[in-house]
């Protein structure tokens, strides 16, 4: 298998491993998001009544991509982040392009910034370490993933700060592999 379809495979892998059977419960959703953002830019319009499917809140990879794509991941809550962002990364890996609000909000959502340190650090907290690591292996590798543009590359180096022992990252192991398999993260 080539390297870069293989290290996509532990990747997505991952993800999905460490976020599974994560439930919205009583966090914020992505339409009440939604909402949150129209009424902060005083549209006063609510389009709770216009979606006519029920919202997916217990199965985050069941989450459809115009879902996403509405994203609002600055207005979730630590449980919102935590429910939404796997599916959020994969849609990335999946669709990457860097005008879509869908991909600006994924990997700012994933890039603390010191004037929001506080903020960014609390929607890390129900994170478990598989979780983090999750994320960390997502953000170091997606430069070989996808095609990322300028803006884009800045955030990757900024993986560490999530609280991850980077160390095993640089070379990843497969997870869940039984012969400490190994694959590349970096050329």
């Amino acid at each position: 298998m080539e390297p870069v379809v293989e290290l996509r495979r532990v990747v997505e892998g991952e993800i999905r491993e460490a976020f599974r059977g994560v439930r919205l419960g009583r966090g914020m959703s992505l339409r009440q998001a939604r909402l949150v953002d129209r009424f902060s830019e005083s549209k006063g319009n609510s389009d709770s009544g216009t979606h006519k499917t029920p919202e997916i809140v217990d199965d985050w990879s069941q989450v459809p991509l115009d879902e996403l794509e509405e994203d609002c991941a600055a207005h979730l809550d630590t449980e919102g982040f935590r429910y939404y962002i796997p599916a959020l990364m994969l849609s990335v890996l999946d669709h990457y392009d860097s005008a879509s609000m869908r991909v600006i909000g994924t990997l700012s959502g994933l890039y603390p910034k010191k004037e929001t340190w506080d903020y960014d650090m609390h929607r890390y907290s129900l994170f478990n370490d598989p979780q983090k690591r999750a994320v960390a292996r997502f953000l170091l590798a997606l430069p070989r993933l996808v095609t990322l543009n300028y803006q884009d590359e800045k955030i990757v180096p900024h993986y560490a700060i999530i609280g991850v022992n980077t160390r095993d990252l640089r070379v990843g192991v497969a997870p869940g592999s039984r012969r400490n398999r190994k694959v590349a993260l970096r050329d």
